[in-house]
């Protein structure tokens, strides 16, 4: 599957199990601006644009060349490198590209200087975080989303304490996009999941990423008492419930749960 989606801002929102996730537990490593307090926020943002400008001053390039390059405007260019704004997704593929570098060079979070900043790194600790790789796929159409080899895109560095009380290892957590308008106005076409993928079997009702007839989906599911079956949901109503049997639901492929969201506005 392939990313056609470009990235604006983006809005935090609360995961679909309606805990709360903190302004203090997430760093966005790789998109926009989450919730953070303002000083370790901007310590990240700021860390990123120096270590753009030095791969930058490295390549021998002015900031027009990469602009340039990049087809980004200069002035867009320098106040990412001032830590003015923070790039997006879209923006920071462009420079890798242009720089000739892994996009994870310049979306990698580190707690400590880089060698040649001046000292001036993220004002955060590694051992507070733990890093969940972002994986180059969509979810709602496509097979075995979890079980094959998909490019690593970025990172999102979550709070450990805030994993640790979702129960979620950070081996086993993933984020991917999801495509389409089934699951409107909840989850829409081009929000990032954090999903659990040690999650495998059916809980309580919640949205999961599920394989059906070798398509992946995101979906909620609901419990059919009545039936022993479930009910497969979308929130946009143009998509009608799907019921299972239970003997369909039995042989239901659980990829992993969705434990968090955030969308762009």
């Amino acid at each position: 599957m392939h990313s056609h989606i470009k990235p604006k801002h983006v809005n935090p929102r609360n995961n679909p199990s309606k805990g709360a996730l903190g302004a203090r537990d997430v760093v966005r490593v790789q998109e926009p601006s989450f919730d953070y307090t303002a000083t370790e926020a901007g310590a990240l943002i700021k860390a990123q644009g120096l270590r753009i400008r030095n791969l930058r001053t490295q390549a021998k390039l002015t900031i027009q060349d990469l602009s340039q390059k990049t087809e980004l405007h200069s002035n867009t260019i320098g106040r990412i490198e001032r830590g003015d704004s923070e790039a997006n997704t879209e923006q920071l593929l462009l420079i890798a590209r242009a720089l000739g570098v892994a996009p994870a060079k310049l979306m990698h979070f580190s707690g400590t200087s880089e060698a040649g900043d001046g000292g001036s790194g993220a004002a955060l600790g590694d051992q507070d975080f733990a890093l969940v790789d972002m994986i180059d796929i969509h979810v709602s159409a496509g097979g075995g989303a979890f079980n094959g080899h998909s490019e690593v895109i970025g990172r999102f560095a979550f709070k450990q304490s805030w994993l640790a009380r979702k129960g979620i290892s950070p081996d086993k957590a993933k984020i991917v996009r999801a495509r389409g308008d089934s699951m409107a106005d909840r989850i829409n076409n081009g929000d990032i999941l954090l999903v659990n993928t040690e999650i495998t079997s059916l809980g309580p009702d919640g949205i999961y990423v599920i394989e059906l007839d070798g398509l992946d989906y995101v979906k909620l599911i609901q419990r059919d008492f009545s039936t022993g079956g479930v009910q497969v949901i979308s929130y946009n109503k143009d998509y009608k419930p799907q019921s299972l049997s239970a003997e369909q639901a039995a042989a239901l492929r659980i990829s992993g749960k969705v434990v968090w969201h955030a969308g762009e506005f």
